[in-house]
């Protein structure tokens, strides 16, 4: 999860992000309906489906584990 603080920067410069700025870019990932928090509870109940028995995920590791298996036998 992220959000962007947009600033010129480079080396020799002494920008300082104001404490507003901060607050504003803290109080935007706090939001229950921010856009990124709902992409991120999305992404999250696919990730647990895929790790699931029956998963994607769960599926290409036990056949990965099955070939190890089968390789070293």
């Amino acid at each position: 999860m992220a959000v962007e603080i947009k600033m010129d920067y480079n080396k020799d410069s002494n920008v300082i992000v104001g404490a507003e700025t901060i607050e504003k870019a803290i109080r935007q990932l706090m939001d229950s309906e921010n856009e990124i928090r709902v992409k991120v509870r999305a992404l999250q109940e696919k990730s647990r489906m895929a790790l699931m028995e029956g998963g994607s995920s769960y599926n290409y590791l036990k056949r990965f584990v099955e070939n190890v298996v089968n390789y070293i036998s």
